[in-house]
């Protein structure tokens, strides 16, 4: 299992990295052409209120930034000292070029997470933690560490926002021409790219290490129904 776990892992890496590479002559180009055009970073305005609700925290980790609008966000809105962390280096570099933009690189540090980081980062580090669309798309082991040490670095009172896509049955899967590996697992082109869970199955791994403050639904731009899932977690003290 360990050693399938670090296959997907490593697959995911490369191709996030692709996803997130660009050249440095577009990336020279880039202005900003509206000086609130922060605003519009996040893909809803759910995810963007959530983010900007962390620029009230004194240190936020944003863990598996991708392009780094949610550090963005945060920084923009307030917070002093955001941490833009991905194991891809293709993101962490997308996150740099985005800070940049915006004008926050006194406030965004990137930081290239490989696979032992989050365990690195003393416990009590931070009082905010973004996570959006990460936890559903790595293997389920890598998940559960991810939650698991995001509860332990947080401080007391720390707020956790985590964002997830769709849930995707098995029936709905076939319907779609898919396949779920073990009922939940959906790989294309061999990249694992979902692992499908309710609500409430989110909702129990979150219970050893946290409490549901808020959930929410919202779809992307393009799509009808409001099936993805944010939710605002607090870290338990019990």
């Amino acid at each position: 299992m360990r050693e399938k776990t670090a296959r997907d892992n490593r697959a995911l890496i490369e191709f996030w990295d692709k996803a997130f590479s660009q050249s440095e002559e577009a990336a020279r180009e880039e202005r900003p052409a509206d000086p609130d055009g922060w605003k519009g970073l996040a893909p809803s305005d759910k995810l963007f209120r959530a983010a900007a609700a962390l620029g009230a925290r004194e240190r936020v980790l944003d863990y598996g930034c991708g392009s780094g609008w949610g550090a963005v966000i945060a920084a923009k809105s307030g917070c002093p000292d955001v941490t833009a962390a991905d194991a891809a280096p293709g993101a962490v570099r997308a996150a740099g070029r985005c800070a940049a933009l915006w004008g926050v690189t006194d406030r965004v540090r990137p930081v290239c997470a490989e696979a032992d980081w989050l365990r690195s980062v003393p416990s009590d580090s931070f009082d905010g933690f973004l996570c959006s669309n990460v936890l559903d798309v790595v293997p389920p082991e890598t998940a559960e560490e991810i939650i698991r040490e995001s509860a332990r670095i947080l401080k007391r009172g720390g707020e956790a926002v985590i964002g997830l896509n769709y849930y995707l049955s098995p029936e709905a899967a076939a319907e779609r021409k898919m396949e779920l590996t073990d009922g939940r697992m959906l790989y294309l082109d061999g990249v694992l790219r979902l692992v499908s869970r309710t609500d409430e199955e989110w909702a129990d791994l979150f219970s050893p290490y946290y409490r549901v403050g808020a959930l929410e639904h919202f779809a992307w731009p393009g799509e009808k129904a409001e099936a993805r899932r944010l939710f605002r977690l607090r870290r338990r003290e019990d």
